[in-house]
């Protein structure tokens, strides 16, 4: 099924585990790259997930007008530096990313009509 563009986003989840004593530092490193990701081309929003995981892990969902602009802004030095440090501080094997291709219902309706 074809969605109108307008309502189509790519939906980036990033999820994780940080070492013990590190919470407060990947957290802090967390919000520098939904800020730094304010205002870069694509980008529509961002969210700081903090709990509620079963697994204890916390992360980061962003939200962008397509994956090539995501991964642009994923591969400036300032995002490739931050990740580096987040990597150091989070348990090994913890980190999972996943994406995917979103549609906004009423976004989509409303462009139909």
């Amino acid at each position: 099924m074809d969605h109108p563009a307008e309502a189509t986003f790519y939906v980036r989840i990033s999820l994780m585990n940080a070492k013990q004593g590190s919470e407060e530092l990947v957290a802090g490193l967390m919000d520098n790259l939904l800020t730094f990701f304010i205002g870069k081309p694509g980008y529509v929003r961002g969210y700081a997930l903090l709990e509620g995981d079963p697994r204890g892990r916390v992360g980061r969902i962003t939200v962008w007008n397509s994956e090539e602009e995501a991964d642009q802004a994923a591969n400036t030095q300032h995002v490739l530096t931050v990740r580096a440090e987040i990597m150091q501080r989070i348990e090994q094997g913890s980190h999972v990313e996943r994406s995917f291709t979103a549609i906004d219902p009423e976004l989509a309706r409303a462009s139909t009509s």
